[in-house]
């Protein structure tokens, strides 16, 4: 029984990883040197599909692009508008965060340290426990790289469950503000952009001082 689980899930994993192989080796060359308007560009080429082209490649980002998931998130409200690009966002976070999450629980720390360059995160041995409310209030205070930390939460002993909860929960507000933004882009100073902007400060800030002053900081050091 337990062979034949064993076998399941390495079906399941080389089936999850041709489609990413595949992508990575025909694009990663032309994503890599794409400016922001020829990423918009490559996107759009695409025309019909285009929304499955920037999920796609977002959720690929962690080992495409080295490209901030708030440019790209920005960049989704631009060409799609701001509610079309949060589901998208949402898609394509979702995506990169279980790309990372088990590229890391698969090959290990030593791949990820030569993928990240020595950028890796450390999560505490207290991760298991508590790690829904851990990778929440992480998100929320968004002054922890995206990607990064979904590689150290693979390399961690939590729960994929908590950790992508703790994820899409954690990063709404935020998605929300980059989706307007990026609608607003020449109007940066609208109401429909400040006000995201500034419940997601508020949010921010309270959440990183929850992290400073709770223990979860001592759980992770």
């Amino acid at each position: 029984m337990k062979k034949n689980k064993g076998f399941i899930k390495r079906t399941i994993v080389v089936l999850f990883l041709i489609p990413i192989i595949y992508f990575i080796v025909v694009h990663r060359h032309m994503l890599a040197h794409l400016s922001i308007n020829g990423m918009k560009g490559y996107i759009l080429s695409y025309g019909e599909l285009s929304s499955l082209i920037f999920i796609a490649v977002y959720a690929l980002k962690p080992v495409v692009l080295i490209l901030p998931s708030s440019i790209m998130s920005i960049l989704a409200g631009n060409i799609f508008g701001p509610y079309k690009a949060l589901f998208l966002n949402l898609l394509g976070c979702f995506g990169a965060g279980s790309v990372a999450f088990f590229i890391s629980r698969i090959l290990g720390k030593s791949f990820v340290d030569k993928l990240l360059k020595g950028r890796a995160l450390t999560l505490g041995s207290n991760i298991e426990k508590h790690g829904f409310k851990i990778m929440l209030i992480m998100r929320l205070s968004f002054i922890f790289p995206y990607d990064p930390l979904s590689f150290a939460a693979g390399l961690s002993k939590m729960k994929y469950r908590d950790f992508i909860f703790g994820t899409l929960i954690g990063i709404l507000p935020e998605m929300i503000s980059y989706s307007f933004i990026g609608k607003n882009l020449e109007n940066l100073f609208s109401i429909s952009v400040l006000l995201p902007i500034f419940m997601v400060i508020v949010i921010a800030v309270v959440s990183f001082y929850i992290y400073k002053s709770s223990n979860i900081k001592e759980n992770n050091s």
